[in-house]
């Protein structure tokens, strides 16, 4: 078996307890617009673009008020992550005993303005290294982002594991050579990691 040598964590999802559901929710009552379609219209393209760098927050907000007929404050893109966001202290916990042995880095689809505010609430030094889509300009789960960071890492095929919740981002990470552990919750992670002697 490959030596094990770095551990990368997703942030949303793992690290931190947010995903963008509850936001899609908030934009349903402020638009009216049913849920799928609100999805839709933000993950198709905004999103992406957001998240890697293509576009501001500035532009996005706009983008979005415009296709969902609301009032450009009422976005919120920021302000809602800002006042939901909430840390996941099990894995925080489990990063904390495994940086004694590994090299810990995270892995992040988020935009600046997201990932500027979360530097300010989550202790970075719990990582050695810190990608974001928005600075490496890919998002997962294009095979880009992962080689980015495995060249940044020096790492071989197999010698670094990825969690995430998001299963096609596994799979993204499985094809660029990093071992994909899809995260569910804290007992079954460690139950995952145990299997490569973590």
């Amino acid at each position: 078996m490959t030596m094990i040598k770095a551990i990368i964590f997703d942030l949303g999802g793992v690290v931190i307890n947010y995903d963008n559901t509850n936001y899609y929710k908030y934009l349903v009552k402020v638009s009216k617009i049913k849920y799928s379609k609100v999805k839709k219209i933000i993950e198709q393209k905004t999103l992406p673009d957001l998240e890697s760098g293509r576009i501001t927050l500035k532009q996005f907000e706009k983008i979005i008020s415009k296709d969902l007929h609301v009032n450009k404050e009422k976005v919120n893109w920021l302000k809602f992550y800002k006042e939901t966001v909430k840390f996941n202290y099990d894995i925080i916990e489990l990063i904390n005993i495994l940086h004694k042995d590994y090299t810990i880095a995270f892995l992040s689809n988020i935009d600046k303005s997201r990932y500027s505010f979360t530097m300010k609430i989550l202790d970075m030094n719990l990582f050695d290294f810190r990608f974001t889509s928005c600075y490496l300009r890919s998002r997962k789960p294009d095979l880009l982002i992962y080689k980015k960071v495995m060249k940044k890492l020096k790492l071989k095929q197999k010698e670094a594991i990825f969690i995430d919740d998001k299963i096609e981002n596994i799979k993204g990470a499985n094809k660029a050579g990093l071992i994909g552990i899809h995260f569910k919750n804290r007992r079954k992670l460690d139950i995952a990691l145990y299997k490569y002697k973590l």
